[in-house]
């Protein structure tokens, strides 16, 4: 077994004293107090799942209700892991007196202690907690399925918190239509800017309200990259610089990620990842041409899945970003391990996005005018250098009673199918104003 603190290292921290104490999160704490029989708590590394369900206990005085038990890798073994569980479980009130203690023997299957533990636990006839940490880790079906067959037999007064990186398979959709499953999930747990500024004012760090803002939004509410900033910015003589300068490539968020996250990758996705790093949004199509392979769009979807900071841009899951912490730490393992093929990178990606046209925008953005008129080299991915003006431009090669064809009305996405006017605007590129040619002028 592994120390009970999870692999949250990052944001477990927080709960020591002497490191910045706990922000309490009372809105949470309501979400774990429901009567449901099962509470998920599912988030990516760092997001505070160990410390909110540690403060939770203590805040609500479960001490001595509540069994807790950190699943690791040596728990893929049936009997080591429910040899655990039952040792928890003894630990409580309720169980020291209903759960019978059991040795490890060879050839003691984890389904006899299943059933050992529930014949023990029938009489159970006031609240108690089985709080599993880190349930992903457990990783072979067998054990997964005996879990299951746990949860769904177990006693009414016994309810199970299971807290993991990504959904794991326990058959719980019953439970959700019974509506006795609580799930709380990586929005729920991003802290707000409040939180954000108690766990800085907790670790000793003021920040102005315009840094204070930077941050949360570079972090999106992540709490491992909040807490990696207080401490990194405990005694700097620039916070508001370090605010506007902080990303995914700062160091200790780089090694927090590297090792959480991107080290965890096959190479095939660790590839992925990484070319496709130079977009602001991706899908499966422009995966495949800048990897030279094929299932893109399942290794997008997977990792979304797996709550590995990929996000899904649409009801479709076709289009993708990647959380801007974990988007700075792949561009800077792309020029670190491969710098001489940025350049190649972006040149695909921009012929891409001008031989679609943009056509594929299918998340609540109007398409954007001239999409198809771009000038050579200006895409999506060009950056802010180059921009549409939405202004008419002091001099164009229209002949007169003419007008640019990306004046006409276009219509807008399918979640806003009215009718939309654009102005007649420009391209401005760093070197200037690229007008249309008079021959894509119409009447």
């Amino acid at each position: 077994m592994r120390p009970a603190e999870g692999q949250d290292t990052a944001a477990a921290s927080a709960s020591r004293p002497g490191t910045g104490g706990i922000v309490s999160r009372p809105r949470l704490f309501e979400q774990l107090a429901t009567p449901a029989r099962v509470t998920v708590v599912t988030a990516p590394p760092g997001s505070g799942k160990t410390v909110l369900l540690r403060s939770w206990i203590s805040h609500s005085g479960l001490a001595d209700r509540a069994a807790w038990v950190a699943a690791g890798w040596g728990d893929r073994d049936p009997q080591q892991f429910w040899l655990s569980v039952l040792a928890a479980l003894r630990g409580t009130a309720a169980g020291s007196a209903l759960v019978q203690p059991v040795s490890a023997a060879p050839g003691l299957e984890g389904w006899a202690l299943v059933e050992r533990l529930l014949k023990d636990l029938a009489p159970l006839d006031e609240p108690a907690w089985l709080v599993i940490d880190d349930v992903h880790e457990l990783g072979a079906d067998q054990v997964l399925r005996q879990l299951e067959l746990l949860v769904m037999r177990a006693p009414a007064p016994l309810r199970f918190v299971l807290a993991a990186r990504h959904e794991v398979r326990l058959g719980l959709h019953r439970l959700r239509l019974a509506g006795e499953l609580t799930e709380i999930r990586q929005p729920d747990l991003r802290f707000s800017v409040a939180e954000a500024r108690a766990l800085f004012h907790a670790a000793g760090v003021e920040l102005a309200d315009p840094a204070l803002a930077i941050l949360h939004d570079r972090t999106e509410g992540w709490v491992a990259g909040l807490r990696l900033a207080a401490l990194s910015l405990a005694g700097h003589p620039d916070p508001a610089r370090f605010a506007a300068e902080f990303s995914g490539s700062e160091r200790t968020v780089a090694e927090y990620l590297l090792a959480e996250v991107l080290d965890r990758q096959p190479g095939p996705v660790r590839l992925l990842l990484l070319r496709t790093s130079i977009l602001e949004r991706v899908n499966g199509e422009l995966a495949d041409l800048l990897t030279g392979s094929s299932g893109g769009e399942r290794v997008l979807q997977d990792l979304e899945q797996a709550n590995a900071f990929v996000v899904s841009l649409d009801t479709a899951r076709s289009w993708f970003r990647y959380h801007q912490m974990f988007a700075g730490l792949l561009r800077l393992e792309l020029r670190r391990t491969a710098p001489e093929q940025a350049t190649a990178l972006h040149r695909a990606a921009s012929a891409w996005f001008e031989a679609t046209s943009t056509r594929r925008r299918r998340y609540g953005t109007p398409r954007l005018p001239g999409t198809g008129d771009r000038p050579p080299g200006c895409s999506p991915i060009t950056g802010p250098a180059c921009t549409w003006t939405g202004r008419r431009p002091s001099s164009t090669s229209c002949s007169p009673g003419s007008r640019p064809v990306s004046a006409r009305t276009m219509r807008s996405s399918r979640q806003s199918p009215r009718r939309m006017s654009w102005r007649t605007g420009h391209w401005r590129l760093p070197s200037g104003t690229w007008t249309r040619p008079s021959a894509e002028c119409g009447r």
